[in-house]
């Protein structure tokens, strides 16, 4: 397997565990039963999609990539991090935006190995509800619209900045390093 394939799906791994993280710390600032119900339910699923990356890196017998960025970082050099519930669920429905269109074209391309597509493919039908909730929670919310602003002119800037490293994303600075995993270490021809 391609040492960019190895460091991806680590760096999708950490990334879906990040933002069940930050959605889990999110429970805490309401006292909504309906945000509760929702921000834990979305928590765990972030943290399960984070759970089928590893076991896609296991199966697909990819050395395991220690990752210190997620992707969501890479928006904070872009605008300020969230500070309230409803700027983490603007960046959150920006985010999975991106997210549900990425893994989309990733099920669809057919040099996608198939434990990385049966990923790709449960994470895209619970994005829809990740979205579908955020986005009606918005809708209501004064101040959203000019927050999702923000944030999406941030995805656009990370967009433009991640696209060179596509396919060499071990090449984006500070983001992590190697490690042994089940074949002990990446193959020379690999790297």
């Amino acid at each position: 397997m391609s040492r960019n394939l190895a460091w991806k799906l680590g760096w999708y791994r950490q990334s879906e565990l990040d933002g069940a993280l930050l959605l889990g710390r999110m429970v805490s600032h309401t006292d909504d039963p309906y945000l509760i119900e929702r921000l834990t339910r979305h928590c765990a699923e972030e943290a399960t999609h984070s759970r089928l990356w590893e076991e896609a890196i296991r199966e697909l017998e990819l050395p395991h990539v220690r990752i210190h960025r997620s992707i969501q970082s890479f928006y904070m050099e872009h605008t300020r991090p969230p500070a309230s519930l409803l700027e983490v669920l603007c960046f959150t429905q920006i985010f999975e935006r991106r997210v549900h269109k990425r893994f989309i074209a990733e099920a669809a391309d057919p040099a996608t190995p198939e434990p990385a597509r049966r990923a790709f493919l449960q994470m895209i039908e619970d994005e829809k509800d990740h979205l579908g909730w955020v986005g009606l929670w918005l809708k209501d919310q004064p101040g959203a619209s000019e927050c999702l602003t923000r944030f999406q002119q941030a995805d656009l800037a990370v967009a433009n900045q991640l696209l060179p490293y596509e396919n060499h994303i071990h090449d984006l600075p500070d983001l992590g390093k190697e490690t042994s995993g089940a074949s002990g270490q990446l193959h020379a021809a690999d790297r």
